[in-house]
């Protein structure tokens, strides 16, 4: 017998469906074949998109309002299994990898496809491709043994995530000197001896020597270094320098910040805008967002030929397009997402307490300005709890704050653990109820593992596949697949 729905109008069907929650409609579509087909729709999943919350796994740079139904109910229902399963208190691991990589000191995944590790003792960053199926491998090596040391690195796909642009800050004899490379992930060749696609040798594009900088952002193109600036005759200043890898123009920001007022400052890119956060007087949490000067984006010269590199003079920012504040609790230690922030609409941060308390804060900020909420509150916060005596020692954040991971260090016990959150952030303004929020140990008490916790020394997590990479001080890098 069919279906009384079937009886409907299709537009009738169309809005009853944009309606329903996506596991309903899931539902809807397994009933028989002509509602299978039906919830295929492009249109219906487009608009579904709009108020989904979950991360989804989606290839870097594809525009999601124009992937076929089929194709987005195939991810979502994938995304509805991974929080599912992320949401359990012990949620079963789908595939543990190990990597023979000692003395990673950095790790950060490009998607969910590529993860680069960077190796301070062996002075190298490696990139490794994690397929899906089969076991992951080192696509290449940048060695950089002969050059210094290196402390930290950022990296960024573009080109529709074709290339990947790495910006490393590297310790040497006369100081520091930053680094930048272009990765051609797609230019692959069969390597037979290994039975695998390496990539090609990636080219360095750029190099500072007698570099002053600490921290070193990547989004795009765009390579954004900052930190303070000390000088004989005036106070120590913070500086940002911004660097187009495309044609090599430089531009000098002075953020005009009280280093005395602002302290933990670091920043963030978001296409053409400089997301700066910072904590004051110990207990404030800051979100200061300038426009980036659009010289920085100038084009080639019509002959073809690049401008000059040489660095414009000092710009000083005067009031920020949008500053947001909220109580982060006393003297509290927050982290953002480590990837750039292509194509999100707020910014994320995860704070916890430093002396003994319990209550910990996660902040959404939009990045571009609601026309009818404060300028001064988040879209969404929460406070959630960990063990009274304990610590954050490493912490990740997801991409879009829905998700975190972090090694806890119990003082009371000198124990270490792996733990994991889910958040279900929604806009303040809709009045829909969330969810709880969820805190608990990443693995089962009772699971045989084949590393300590204590020993862990780095993490890097993909927020949408639910996929942590670490490593330990033994010289080994696991991926764990949740």
């Amino acid at each position: 017998m069919a279906s009384p729905l079937l009886s409907l109008p299709s537009d009738l069907l169309h809005v009853i469906f944009v309606l329903l929650p996506p596991e309903n409609l899931l539902a809807v579509g397994q009933t028989c074949r002509v509602l299978h087909e039906y919830t295929a729709n492009d249109y219906l999943w487009h608009e579904i998109l709009k108020t989904l919350r979950l991360p989804l796994d989606v290839e870097p740079h594809a525009v999601r309002n124009q992937l076929p139904g089929h194709v987005l109910r195939r991810i979502v229902t994938r995304a509805l299994r991974v929080d599912h399963n992320w949401r359990r208190p012990n949620p079963r691991i789908r595939k543990m990898t190990r990597l023979d990589v000692d003395h990673a000191s950095q790790m950060q995944f490009l998607g969910s496809q590529w993860l680069l590790v960077l190796r301070r003792a062996a002075a190298s960053l490696s990139i490794w491709r994690i397929p899906n199926t089969n076991v992951p491998y080192c696509a290449t090596t940048i060695d950089l043994s002969e050059i210094g040391r290196p402390l930290h690195f950022s990296s960024s796909l573009y080109h529709r995530g074709g290339k990947a642009l790495i910006a490393l800050i590297l310790s040497t004899k006369s100081g520091t000197e930053l680094l930048a490379y272009s990765v051609d992930l797609q230019s692959q060749f069969d390597d037979s001896e290994a039975g695998v696609f390496s990539l090609h040798t990636p080219s360095c594009i750029l190099r500072i020597p007698e570099h002053k900088f600490y921290e070193v952002r990547v989004c795009g193109h765009i390579i954004a270094t900052g930190g303070f600036i000390d000088n004989l005759l005036t106070p120590s200043a913070y500086r940002i320098l911004f660097i187009n890898s495309d044609t090599g123009v430089r531009c000098l920001l002075d953020p005009n910040l009280d280093p005395a007022e602002l302290t933990q400052l670091h920043f963030r890119l978001h296409r053409r805008q400089l997301i700066l956060t910072a904590i004051r007087d110990q207990t404030t949490f800051v979100v200061r967002i300038y426009d980036i000067p659009p010289a920085i984006f100038s084009k080639p010269t019509g002959n073809g030929t690049p401008p000059s590199e040489s660095t414009t003079p000092l710009e000083t920012l005067t009031t920020p397009s949008v500053e947001y504040a909220s109580w982060a609790g006393p003297n509290p230690e927050y982290h953002l997402s480590a990837r750039p922030m292509h194509d999100m609409s707020h910014i994320s941060s995860i704070s916890f307490q430093t002396f003994r308390a319990t209550a910990n804060y996660l902040f959404h900020f939009p990045v571009n300005q609601h026309p009818q909420r404060s300028p001064s509150t988040p879209s969404f916060s929460c406070s959630f709890r960990t063990e009274t005596a304990a610590s954050a020692e490493i912490v990740c954040l997801g991409d879009t704050g829905q998700r975190a991971v972090w090694l806890e260090r119990r003082w009371s016990t000198d124990e270490y653990t792996l733990m994991k959150a889910a958040f279900s952030p929604v806009d303040l303004d809709s009045g829909s109820k969330t969810e709880p929020v969820i805190v608990q140990q990443l693995f089962a008490r009772h699971l045989a593992l084949p590393f300590a916790f204590h020993t862990c020394c780095c993490l890097a997590f993909e927020e949408a596949s639910c996929t942590v990479a670490l490593a330990v001080h033994t010289g080994e890098v696991y991926i764990v697949q949740f």
